[in-house]
This record gives structure tokens, C-alpha cells and sequence, in this order.
């Protein structure tokens, strides 16, 4: 009796070690399965970190720019700013892409938030494109910064409410 406890453990054990499947596992499952490559730096805590980020450091400097430098209506300004956030985004998709394909969740917790902060950050890109391309300064500063200001703030309540759902559910700590 005591031999076939002992044989049925080791196998359990071996069994259960047999089905894990690791980062790495997961990572050429993904590419063999979809026919992709992900460079070498992409992994689950790459991509955490790179939200995390977004999330605490860069919001901070939309916030900034938003409430002291967008109704001066400089277009430089708000070029550099376009492209902060464009390139944020750019890596944000990057890594939810690999989160998604690996089956490691997606970049801001589930598919629907995901895609929602993408489309904000997009029309926050968008508007402040249209207003540096598009438009004498008269106009920029007396109608097109009102709406800029609407998409950033809705940008910025997507985020907050994202890091407060991080927080409640203990996956986010702010020291």
C-alpha cells in the first residue's frame, strides 16, 4: 500500500512539472503557433514595468503639459508631447501584443480596457495633430485646445480608474 502512495505521488509530481509551462515555453508556443518573432527583451515583467511606467511616471508629464503648457497653443510643445504619446503607445501595443499572444493577459488588465485607453491615447494624438498641421494659431487657441483638453481628461479618468481597479485588486503598490 505504501509503494503505490508513494508511485502514485511521483507521478503526480511529475505530472504536474510535465504541464507547466513556463515564460519561456510559453514564449515559443506563441511564436511557433502564430509564426511570429518577439525580440529578446520582450517579457511578462518587461511589459509590467513598461506599463507600470506609463501608468505612474508618463501620466504625470501629460498631466503637467496639459494643465501649465497646452493653452499657450505652442506647437512645438505639443509636437514633442504627440510624439511622447504615440511612442508610449507604440511600446504599450508591443507588449500587449506578446501578453496576449503568450496567454499572459493583456497590457492593461483585460481586452476591453485595453482597447479603450488605446483609442484615447489615439484621439489625444489626433487632436493635437490636427492642431499643430492644421489651423492658424487664432483658431488652435480658441476652439481646438477645448477639445484637446476633453480628450486628455478622458485619457487621464480611463488611467485613474485602471490604477485605482490595479490597487483594489493588489497589483499595484504606489511607495
Amino acid at each position: 500500500m505504501m509503494k503505490r502512495i508513494g508511485l502514485l505521488s511521483l507521478l503526480l509530481l511529475l505530472g504536474s512539472n510535465a504541464l507547466a509551462c513556463d515564460e519561456t515555453c510559453k514564449r515559443e508556443q506563441a511564436m511557433a503557433k502564430h509564426g511570429v518573432s518577439f525580440p529578446s527583451y520582450l517579457t511578462a515583467d518587461f511589459c509590467k514595468t513598461t506599463s507600470t511606467d506609463f501608468l505612474l511616471r508618463d501620466t504625470k508629464s501629460l498631466e503637467k503639459y496639459r494643465s501649465g503648457h497646452l493653452l499657450s497653443g505652442h506647437k512645438g510643445g505639443m509636437n514633442n508631447i504627440r510624439t511622447m504619446l504615440e511612442q508610449r503607445k507604440e511600446w504599450l501595443a508591443e507588449c500587449d501584443e506578446y501578453l496576449r499572444l503568450t496567454e499572459q493577459g493583456r497590457v492593461f488588465r483585460n481586452q476591453q480596457t485595453t482597447e479603450t485607453i488605446f483609442a484615447s491615447m489615439d484621439r489625444v494624438s489626433k487632436e493635437l495633430n490636427d492642431l499643430i498641421y492644421n489651423g492658424d494659431r487664432s483658431v488652435t487657441v480658441t476652439s481646438g485646445i477645448d477639445i484637446a483638453e476633453q480628450h486628455f481628461d478622458t485619457l487621464f479618468d480611463l488611467l485613474e480608474r485602471h490604477k485605482t481597479d490595479l490597487q483594489l485588486r493588489g497589483q499595484l503598490v504606489i511607495r
